[in-house]
């Protein structure tokens, strides 16, 4: 009777025992007794986290890549019929952009009695830019610079310009056979200018 105290006491010592090695276990990141897990090495946590973070980093450079429009386009020339002439057209449209005017087209109006000419620009740009514009005439009795100015053009519509001549100004208006109008997005390079040219040989043009 007297031995069963200390079996209880021997016991009670094998799993407090037991306890304590598992408890070290899961400290030391070991399966505990029992289970089945792997043991990490020291630093392999941290050289698994350099490879996801470079994962990462090539991820988001492949989705760079795929949001830019042009590379897209390029992308999509790929095994095209005639390769070569789609990737030059996606260049073209691409330094068109750059210059942000998309189309443009002119004309001018005379109003004698007002001693008035009046430009129309109607145009269409990637973006709302500011414009600087130069118009000039030219005829019979020689050449007539109108002015210039700068303009500020949404995405799309028509601009108006009206210049105040003089009587000899207005005569040259009226005898003129051509007119040109220079236009330029502002901070674009030279090569961007847009050069609008038109004439009527043989007839004068139809002013009102």
């Amino acid at each position: 009777m007297r031995k069963l105290p200390l079996l209880l006491a021997l016991l009670l010592l094998s799993l407090l025992t037991a306890a304590a090695s598992a408890a070290s276990a899961h400290a030391l990141g070991l399966p505990s007794p029992g289970q089945v897990g792997t043991l990490v090495a020291p630093g392999a946590e941290e050289d698994d986290e350099e490879a996801i973070e470079e994962d990462e980093e090539e991820a988001e450079d492949e989705n760079e890549e795929s949001e830019d429009p042009v590379i897209a386009a390029l992308m999509a020339c790929e095994g095209a019929a005639d390769e070569e002439r789609c990737e030059e057209q996606v260049v073209k449209e691409s330094e068109a952009e750059e210059c942000l005017l998309e189309y443009a087209d002119a004309s001018v109006k005379a109003s004698p009695g007002a001693n008035r000419v009046t430009l129309a620009v109607r145009y269409r740009s990637f973006e709302p830019i500011s414009v600087d514009l130069d118009a000039r005439l030219r005829g019979a009795k020689g050449s007539l610079r109108l002015g210039s100015d700068r303009a500020r053009f949404r995405r799309s519509g028509v601009f108006h310009d009206t210049f105040k001549l003089g009587e000899r100004q207005m005569a040259k208006a009226l005898a003129a056979r051509q007119f040109t109008v220079d236009l330029q997005a502002a901070g674009t390079p030279g090569d961007c200018a847009v050069h609008l040219t038109a004439s009527r040989a043989g007839a004068k043009p139809r002013w009102s």
